[in-house]
């Protein structure tokens, strides 16, 4: 029987008991015991491990005959799970890492006692930690947070729950229990609430943010469509700034396919040009003048119809194809914009750019080469981030927009006042806009407290002198409001939706003539 710190480390590094089933690891933990090897080390054919004494014969070798790795003690914790993270990396390789995640989540299923409730988690942000700190700390954060869910999840759970970790920064964890709902969402905010919580790894301090998709297995219902139907729940969750936890079930019924299985599907989408750019525009909130649009993009799948742009930017996250992506909408949305001339020369085009975006060498550049490139004038352009993608590295962000804004460049912060550090982005990029989240207006024309804090964001950013534009509009009631306290700009679907390039360029020149 291994010890009770082997036992741990040998769980937190994915490996369990294998019972009657074949191993992908054996492991003998020899010391104090002589070198008597156990009968089913001849038989192993895949890695074993010997943790022996440092007296152990045969020490002169990289490992004894039969082990492909060996551990000598006395050594720390640190070096056991260094070594066990090894053996797992190659049974990666080997592709024997775990079992099919279909096999788990059956055989668990098949073992529980009442329904099963899942609940698919997707960090946030991992994109901008592996671009600003290295992959290395991404994995390492990875691991970090794997662990830290599957504590929380046995505690809840008095030790029942399986939890498994899936492709990207992506989450599964079952537990079976008599049907309730609340139950299920009151755990799955008790664990995203933990998600957000700091993060240390590798000398440097993380926070991550997470949504979650959550489902009760139906009757007979097998891997393959709950899996579906979270993913489905969880991409939802993913556009919604207010609903971090979406439950997979009347939006999802007939989601025809996963994700798991689309980013497959998404390298090929810009060869066969399925990625369009979309156009919503944007307008003066005093005057109601149409100023400007925000690109927007959309993916036409032939199968599925039209994926929106968190869905699509999900996706391409776990295709490792978010910069390829998000330089092709940049590229198109220039060459369109390029064509607004005439009554429309004045207007302004605003582009998203992500944490990748930034993290790349020469950036600036590439972009300024892109406009060139389009013809589009720089100084009719605005680039927009998040906080979220910001957070990780200010002085590389401050740097890049400084470059581009010599040359005519506006910069935007993107969901104000959805992040943490909000004034720290005030005080150290260079902005000329910041753009009040849909969830902060969305109560402005009712709600005493949402109009006291957007008065207080206005007058804060009107003292930096910077400009706000106000997005999620749509009633009469939150544009007055805006206009009361002194809002620049707006956009919603009260004065439009995102439309395609020539229905904009239509709508614009009505607009203007």
């Amino acid at each position: 029987m291994p010890d009770a710190a082997l036992a741990g480390a040998l769980a937190e590094g994915g490996f369990a008991p294998a019972g009657g089933a074949p191993a992908d690891l054996l492991v003998a933990d020899m010391r104090g015991q002589g070198d008597a090897l156990p009968h089913a080390i001849s038989s192993h054919g895949g890695p074993a491990l010997l943790i022996c004494d440092g007296d152990w014969p045969g020490l002169d070798q990289a490992a004894p005959a039969g082990f492909t790795h060996a551990l000598v003690a006395p050594f720390g914790d640190a070096a056991l799970r260094l070594q066990l993270r090894l053996i797992r990396a190659q049974l990666v390789a080997r592709g024997q890492a775990v079992p099919d995640l279909h096999e788990r989540i059956a055989s668990f299923a098949a073992t529980a006692e009442g329904p099963l409730h899942a609940m698919l988690i997707g960090l946030r942000r991992m994109p901008a930690v592996n671009a600003t700190y290295g992959p290395a700390v991404g994995d390492a954060a990875l691991e970090a947070m794997e662990q830290r869910l599957a504590r929380q999840a046995a505690r809840l759970s008095a030790g029942s729950a399986l939890t498994l970790r899936l492709s990207g920064g992506d989450f599964l964890i079952a537990y079976a229990m008599a049907e309730e709902r609340l139950g299920w969402q009151v755990m799955a905010e008790r664990i995203l609430r933990l998600v957000s919580e700091p993060l240390d790894v590798a000398g440097h301090r993380l926070r991550l943010t997470a949504r979650a998709a959550l489902a009760v297995a139906r009757e007979g219902e097998g891997p393959v469509s709950l899996l579906d139907r979270l993913s489905a729940g969880l991409a939802h969750a993913r556009e919604s700034a207010a609903d971090p936890v979406r439950w997979a079930d009347r939006e999802s019924d007939h989601a025809p396919q996963s994700g798991y299985r689309l980013e497959q599907d998404i390298v090929q989408a810009i060869e066969r040009d399925e990625i369009t750019v979309l156009f919503q525009p944007q307008f003066a909130v005093e005057t109601g003048r149409i100023t400007g649009a925000e690109a927007l993009a959309r993916w036409q799948h032939p199968q599925y119809g039209e994926i929106g742009a968190g869905t699509l930017f999900a996706l391409a996250d776990k295709a490792d194809f978010t910069r390829a992506l998000s330089r092709h909408i940049r590229q198109r949305a220039m060459h369109h914009a390029a064509r607004w001339t005439g009554p429309l020369a004045p207007l302004r085009l605003s582009l998203n750019v992500t944490a990748e975006d930034l993290g790349e060498k020469g950036f600036a550049r590439r972009e300024l080469a892109m406009l060139a490139e389009a013809g589009f004038n720089p100084r009719r352009l605005t680039l927009e981030m998040t906080e979220q993608a910001l957070v990780p590295d200010l002085k590389r962000a401050a740097a890049r927009f400084a470059e581009l804004r010599e040359a005519g460049v506006r910069i935007a912060v993107d969901d104000f006042g959805t992040g943490y550090s909000s004034l720290l982005y005030l005080k150290r990029l260079p902005l000329d806009y910041l753009k009040l989240d849909h969830a902060m207006t969305r109560d402005i024309g009712g709600a005493e407290a949402d109009r006291i804090i957007v008065r207080s964001v206005i007058a804060m950013a009107r003292a930096l002198n910077l400009k706000v534009i106000a997005e999620g509009v749509e009633s009469d009631a939150q544009l007055a409001a805006l206009r009361d306290e002194g809002c620049d700009y707006f956009q919603g679907f009260l004065r439009g939706r995102a439309m395609e390039a020539e229905v904009f360029a239509e709508f614009a020149r009505a607009e203007l003539g």
